[in-house]
């Protein structure tokens, strides 16, 4: 018998109707949510300085941390909510499923600013030490609230829980 099968499994207790347990996942998931927000929006905001053609110094990878942070705070301000009012958390962990949903459209329509409205070529001017660029720009009307639903969608991600039945 291998080492793994002589420990014995963990009982792990559950209240009736499972709300600690959605308790704790909303909580227990807050830091992993905190830090792919953060790295998404400061990942998706680099891509559209790079595309635009305004990426030219090191400095703005501190600015888009100073955009990605403050946006990051809103989404989990905003949210708590979910997390704090009873109701509002038994409503979020049932459609936990959707958010994945409510993602997928925000990483669409971040896509489609590209395509839509007046997105565009841009040329950015010399001035100071900094060369001219060229560049693509999204449409802003497009691009910055799919921007905050794509924040706020990623800080409120949580997996589907199952519903079990208990069998006697």
């Amino acid at each position: 018998m291998a080492d793994w099968q002589q420990v014995p499994p963990i009982a792990l207790r559950r209240p009736p109707g499972g709300a600690a347990s959605g308790l704790a996942l909303v909580w227990l998931a807050l830091p992993v949510q905190v830090v792919l927000t953060g790295a998404l929006t400061y990942v998706v905001l680099a891509a559209w300085s790079i595309v635009g053609g305004a990426f030219t110094e090191a400095l703005q990878l501190f600015g888009f941390a100073l955009v990605s942070t403050p946006l990051t705070v809103l989404v989990f301000v905003l949210g708590l909510p979910l997390r704090i009012v009873p109701r509002a958390r038994a409503w979020w962990i049932r459609r936990a499923g959707w958010t994945f949903v409510v993602f997928g459209v925000a990483v669409a329509v971040l896509c489609l600013s590209y395509v839509g409205g007046t997105a565009g070529p841009v040329h950015n001017e010399a001035y100071a030490d900094q060369p001219a660029t060229d560049g693509y720009e999204p449409d802003p009307r497009f691009f910055l609230p799919a921007l905050g639903v794509f924040a706020f969608a990623s800080m409120h991600l949580l997996p589907p829980l199952r519903r079990t039945r208990d069998v006697r």
